[in-house]
């Protein structure tokens, strides 16, 4: 109940399942955990639907929605996070807002413009899943124009970031338009651009061809952001 209170529970459907793995893998060395109750446990909350499979989503912002979103970052003064910046960044990157927070200048390659995202999520690895990842024009550009400050590029807490996306999206009462759908714009962007797999995958990071296939959700042809 305490992991339901505030997480989808397609999150909490993970957390449990590599608890139940965990607590399997001890009980074959001779430890004494009950097993068989938590199965039968996460059973009842599959039917409960505390539970649920990973949900598979084809939102994705329309330029307008994008233009009032971004003009509000911009003419709020008093916010020092650079809003805007990260919302396209993140559109261009194909990244995850956590793994934006966790970008390092030391791990940027401008020459080959790639860049190494640390703790990248994984099924399976929760710290260590360092991938290099290939950068867009826009989304190295965009990295040029942050200052140089400190370790991080973009050094902000995610939490902050996101309560600053929420807060100009509600007041501008944009529906079912969460901060992930950017990375989903982006990974689909490119296939638009008729990009293959191969070459979307070097920018998303995906190592697996069904979860990058996911985010493919082509619509039209050619670049949607061009000009």
């Amino acid at each position: 109940d305490m992991l339901a209170e505030e997480r989808q529970p397609q999150t909490v459907a993970g957390y449990l399942a590599i608890l139940v793995n965990t607590l399997h893998w001890a009980s074959r060395r001779n430890f004494i955990i009950p097993v068989a109750a938590l199965k039968e446990a996460m059973e009842h909350m599959w039917e409960d639907e505390i539970l649920a499979r990973s949900e598979e989503r084809d939102r994705r912002p329309a330029i307008d929605e994008l233009e009032r979103i971004l003009r509000a970052a911009v003419d709020n003064k008093r916010q020092k996070i650079p809003l805007a910046k990260i919302i396209v960044f993140a559109i261009f990157s194909c990244r995850r807002l956590g793994e934006i927070c966790r970008l390092r200048w030391e791990d940027l390659r401008i020459e080959q413009k790639k860049i190494l995202v640390r703790d990248m999520k994984h099924p399976r690895k929760k710290k260590g899943n360092n991938v290099w990842c290939n950068l867009t024009n826009e989304a190295l550009a965009i990295i040029l124009s942050m200052p140089r400050e400190g370790e991080l590029i973009f050094p902000f807490k995610e939490t902050s970031v996101g309560t600053a996306w929420r807060r100009h999206r509600d007041r501008l009462k944009i529906q079912d338009l969460r901060f992930h759908d950017l990375r989903h714009e982006g990974i689909t962007r490119l296939f638009e651009m008729g990009m293959p797999a191969a070459f979307v995958a070097k920018h998303s990071g995906h190592k697996n061809g069904g979860c990058l296939y996911r985010y493919e959700h082509v619509e039209e042809e050619g670049d949607k952001f061009a000009g």
